[in-house]
């Protein structure tokens, strides 16, 4: 426990120096001993929902991404070995967000690499796309230890990041592929086999951090990563690429 305790003490720390840094204040009251838990709760709840306003200095892409890579937020970058980089058509109208690194696009800091590259690439030129027709960020670009599933706070904290590129992008449509993605956009806690298959849009609440009258097409789908693992699930993603298909033949 406390070691549990330690780590987020640091995690609280480092992300309370990064808004100092962009002259953001936090005021702490110290609390007796029995209620540290309760403050270290209080505070990374806190620290996550003023997030959601804070990015906004980056002017563009390249300065959003190195605010990301040299982010020190989240533990998951003292464990993986790269930050993995956007990849890039800035004037795409599609936004596919992956969720995390696997453990060869750790290694290299680039993702859809080696049979999972394959893969998507085939996906992508069945409906008569390529990879320079779109663009590819990670909710989160930091590997997890043992590629698990990541927290719902190191979801939430990476989450700004992700909006501000949609900011700065404005994308038409967003396609999330799995759940960390579609959670981290939707701010859902349900599996993707219940989101999949079909349009959302943004909650209202989340709308309100985009421009006006701003709201993109929102697509979940299947993780190419779980397709690797589960071929049998292949149709079900061809479902859904036919989804988008239709819908960049609509708009």
């Amino acid at each position: 426990m406390k070691k549990i305790e330690k780590t987020y003490r640091e995690n609280i720390r480092n992300i309370l120096k990064f808004y100092k840094d962009f002259g953001i204040d936090f005021q702490i009251n110290q609390f007796k001993n029995e209620n540290k838990k309760k403050l270290l709760r209080l505070t990374e709840n806190n620290t996550i929902k003023k997030t959601r306003n804070t990015f906004i200095k980056a002017n563009d892409i390249n300065e959003l991404e190195n605010l990301f890579e040299n982010f020190n937020g989240c533990n998951l970058k003292k464990t993986s070995t790269n930050f993995v980089r956007f990849r890039r058509s800035e004037n795409s109208d599609l936004l596919f967000i992956d969720g995390t690194p696997d453990t060869e696009e750790d290694k290299v800091g680039k993702s859809f690499i080696y049979s999972k590259g394959d893969l998507f690439e085939k996906m992508l030129n069945a409906i008569h796309l390529k990879y320079d027709d779109i663009f590819i960020v990670n909710a989160i670009p930091w590997r997890p230890p043992g590629n698990r599933y990541p927290t719902e706070q190191e979801i939430k904290i990476c989450r700004p990041f992700i909006f501000n590129l949609i900011t700065l992008l404005k994308p038409k449509i967003i396609v999330c592929l799995g759940e960390v993605p579609t959670n981290q956009i939707l701010d859902l806690n349900q599996s993707i086999t219940k989101t999949r298959g079909k349009w959302h849009s943004l909650k209202p609440d989340t709308i309100n951090h985009f421009d006006s009258g701003y709201n993109p097409y929102i697509l979940p789908t299947l993780s190419i990563s779980y397709l690797l693992n589960r071929p049998d699930m292949k149709k079900k993603a061809w479902e859904d690429m036919k989804l988008l298909r239709d819908k960049i033949r609509e708009i």
